[in-house]
């Protein structure tokens, strides 16, 4: 053997394994539609075909099952029986029911019962095909929504954890209350969202088109915003550990985009209308992102709850070129002011103003706004969101100007500094 020959080959990289086929049941008693649905679909799912419901039900007790094919008239128990036990196994098995007996009658009770699809016998490919990848969609949405509440379980965990409760109380009652009052505006959100996607999900036979794309959008937000109580309690959790990190940037823009979103659906909106107003041209505000959407989430909700009646609340940016005139701003019946002291009175500065059309705050009670537990809505406040928000205001070496009038309504305005706009296109993180 010459030294060329002995060269050795070099090891073939091995392929990456494919990632697992979802699976799929086919009840049927008849075998010429389980051989042609396997044939069909075997290199979709794994393809798993009986001729009963029996062993249907067996097999879906020891195995998942993503989505179920099942013939309505079977020896045995019928398809209507097995789609029953199928959803009391596992509810997010997705059904197709197929029949060469339709009647109006069945088809209500299978998609009362949860079936997402009902087809006639004989099928052909591309309906039988388009119905499957529907069902494979709706099962993925379902496994969207449980994994996000196991996230949300996991997060309620954590806060119950005894000794980070001890911890927290040993530091001040206060970031407890804050971590459970800045968490929920984000949960009051997931909820709407939930209860929406519970109601479509109910109402509809199945999804497609604008429908789908709708429910995908609001698993995205939900996702968003368990993303966000993950976030806003690892801030707690690195305060109580006294470390501190570095204020990042963020988009304006972005995040009233963001907050017109998270805003949609909240309880606290319906019968008003919330109103928006962007910069004409987008700079990125020295805030960490999270934290700026808490105080634009407080001062909104707050200003809709300022009054029971409909209202329009406006959100508006405007850049400030000019140092603000500090002297000037100064505390009296109709104006409050925090943050002179660490305010980074350097322009640009970024203005960012929450207007409500409510009663205004009385004289007498306008100094006291952001004392935390100090609530004028009753058994519906806390007294923690506008203490929370002149904190977060002042750690961002902002300022926070409130302009009231008793009648009138009131204004929240506050300043941060920003970067220049030539400079304001680097990626920012929230």
């Amino acid at each position: 053997m010459t030294p060329a020959d002995s060269t050795a080959s070099p090891i073939p990289t091995p392929a990456p394994a494919p990632a697992a086929l979802p699976t799929m049941l086919v009840v049927d008693d008849e075998e010429g539609p389980r051989l042609s649905l396997r044939m069909v679909f075997k290199n979709d799912f794994v393809v798993h075909a009986v001729d009963n419901g029996e062993k249907a039900i067996e097999y879906a007790r020891h195995h998942l099952v993503h989505v179920a094919i099942l013939d309505l008239r079977m020896a045995g128990r019928s398809g209507i029986e097995v789609l029953r036990s199928l959803k009391e196994i596992d509810a997010r098995i997705e059904v197709i029911m197929l029949t060469a007996y339709e009647t109006i009658e069945t088809a209500r009770q299978a998609l009362r019962l949860g079936a997402c699809d009902y087809l006639s016998k004989p099928f052909d490919l591309a309906t039988i095909r388009e119905a499957a990848a529907r069902a494979l969609r709706l099962r993925r949405i379902s496994e969207s929504v449980a994994e996000t509440q196991d996230r949300l379980h996991h997060l309620t965990d954590q806060l119950k954890d005894t000794t980070l409760r001890e911890e927290m109380a040993r530091t001040t009652n206060q970031i407890y209350a804050g971590v459970i009052h800045d968490i929920n505006n984000p949960l009051v959100i997931i909820m709407g969202y939930v209860e929406m996607l519970e109601l479509r999900l109910a109402r509809a036979s199945f999804l497609h088109g604008a429908d789908l794309d709708a429910v995908r959008e609001d698993l995205a937000t939900v996702s968003k915003q368990v993303n966000t109580c993950f976030a806003i309690a690892t801030r707690y959790l690195r305060s109580l550990g006294k470390r501190h990190f570095s204020n990042r940037e963020v988009r304006v823009n972005q995040v009233l985009t963001d907050l017109q979103t998270l805003l949609k659906h909240h309880p606290a909106v319906r019968g008003g209308h919330l109103a928006v107003k962007l910069l004409g041209e987008d700079v990125a505000v020295l805030v960490n992102g999270t934290e700026l959407i808490q105080i634009l989430l407080n001062l909104t909700i707050n200003a809709f709850q300022s009054t029971t009646k409909d209202q329009t609340v406006w959100v508006t940016a405007e850049l400030v070129h000019q140092p603000l005139p500090v002297d000037t701003l100064q505390d009296g019946p109709e104006d409050a002011v925090l943050g002179r002291e660490p305010l980074a009175n350097e322009p640009p500065l970024v203005a960012l103003s929450v207007l409500d059309q409510g009663p205004g705050i009385p004289p007498n009670v306008l100094p006291h706004i952001f004392e935390p537990y100090f609530t004028t809505k009753a058994e519906k406040g806390t007294g923690l969101g506008l203490a929370i928000v002149s904190r977060l205001v002042q750690d961002h070496r902002g300022l926070l100007h409130v302009k009231t009038k008793v009648g009138e309504g009131t204004r929240m305005t506050a300043y941060f500094p920003a970067k220049e706009p030539s400079a304001s296109n680097e990626p920012f993180a929230t």
